[in-house]
């Protein structure tokens, strides 16, 4: 997209906040949460002042277009003023981060198409990540061992491949998404629901600081904005907005990635799912999405086939694949324990075997394959981390369909 006034992202200068970008933060502070409004008016060439005047007649004659909106206007009307966005600017100065506005010319095109693309972005880290091919891992906060281990597998072989990975932050499949790309020694991008001050869940301020030494971690809302239950839905839309697709991996029928698959179908975008068992709630949205002709997947090497049109050349699989690569080029199970030698091979495909007639306890497993319970674990782990078994919460193991 062309916007007039092109100009590199404000960025923290150690001195006193350039008008321009106080303007922006200002916009934020009030408008937020009116998205396709603030957007409409940009694209028609109105400055943030002359929006932020527009809008402030409007809403003193009761014209707030929605409760949401009420709520940020509340929250933040107050502290839009000199003193409360020179205070903003000092924390993102504090924080290394930007403010990204769709005025400036690094802002991400694939956002920018959208009708509610957000008007302005808060970035700790790199804008670059933003554009680069990004694909979004997304699922179950409450996963399942072997659900964590599939998206840590998927970010770590997707990275290694130079996709950027997009998730939410969130425990359980995006945290592990955006480990497994850092593993690889790749880029991941982080979208917050609430601040860019303030990280959740808050033992994640570990994995933030690291996400955002090569990538990014970004919020719409203004700093010091609590992350409360109805921002997650607005942040989701970001997470698909910015990808060319995304990955369900194990979401129950009521879960939250369920709205982000929505918002990727709105937008366009791609929508694959890892199977998961059909015993068990745990992936009983992500199973149904499959029934309604979402496209399974076994490995990254599905994702790059579907995408090449999509994807540089440097994405797609060469002849000096990684040792992640190779196994997916043979549709094996990327195995994160130790390396197996062929009587460990034998024993896991006896365990297999016997998970094929139905699910088996720990102690049914040892009394059947007469194994100590030692040499036992160490096959579940392999076979867990592999993505072809589940233990769930009642104690059985369960086969994994592949």
């Amino acid at each position: 997209m062309d916007f007039s006034e092109s100009a590199p992202p404000s960025r923290s200068t150690g001195g006193r906040a350039p008008e321009q970008a106080l303007d922006w933060l200002r916009l934020q502070r009030a408008l937020a949460f009116h998205p396709e409004a603030v957007g409409r008016a940009l694209r028609g060439g109105a400055t943030p002042d002359r929006i932020l005047a527009l809008f402030k007649s409007r809403l003193e004659v009761g014209c707030r277009t929605s409760p949401r909106a009420s709520a940020v206007e509340d929250e933040h009307g107050e502290n839009a003023g000199a003193r409360g966005v020179e205070r903003d600017w000092r924390r993102l100065e504090a924080l290394g981060a930007c403010v990204l506005t769709m005025r400036d010319a690094s802002y991400p095109e694939r956002l920018a198409a959208l009708p509610d693309a957000p008007p302005v972005l808060l970035v700790r880290g790199g804008v670059h990540a933003l554009a680069a091919p990004t694909v979004a891992i997304v699922g179950a906060r409450a996963a399942t061992r072997s659900a964590r281990g599939q998206a840590r597998r998927l970010g770590r072989e997707l990275a290694a491949r130079g996709v950027t990975i997009v998730s939410g932050l969130a425990r359980g499949i995006d945290a592990e998404a955006h480990r497994g790309a850092l593993e690889a020694g790749g880029r991941t991008v982080a979208v917050l629901a609430g601040g860019l001050d303030r990280t959740y869940p808050p033992e994640h301020r570990d994995l933030a600081a690291e996400i955002a030494v090569d990538g990014a971690v970004v919020s719409e809302v203004p700093l010091g904005t609590a992350p409360r239950r109805e921002l997650f839905p607005l942040r989701n839309r970001i997470i698909s907005g910015l990808s060319l697709g995304i990955i369900v991996v194990e979401a129950r029928r009521r879960s939250g990635s369920l709205i982000t698959v929505r918002h990727a179908l709105n937008q366009g975008r791609e929508v694959w799912v890892v199977p998961g068992s059909s015993e068990g709630p745990f992936a009983e949205g992500s199973n149904l999405l499959l029934r309604e002709g979402a496209r399974a997947i076994r490995n990254a090497a599905d994702i790059v086939e579907d995408l090449a049109g999509s994807l540089p050349q440097r994405c797609r699989p060469s002849g000096s694949a990684s040792r992640w690569d190779d196994a997916d080029e043979r549709g094996e199970a990327t195995r994160l324990g130790p390396a197996s030698d062929p009587q460990g091979d034998s024993v896991e495909e006896g365990i297999l075997a016997l998970l094929g007639e139905g699910p088996a306890t720990r102690e049914d497993l040892i009394s059947r394959v007469e194994l100590d319970p030692g040499r036992l674990a160490q096959a579940l782990l392999n076979l867990e981390l592999g993505g072809r078994i589940v233990e769930e919460h009642d104690g059985r193991f369960h086969a994994c369909w592949r």
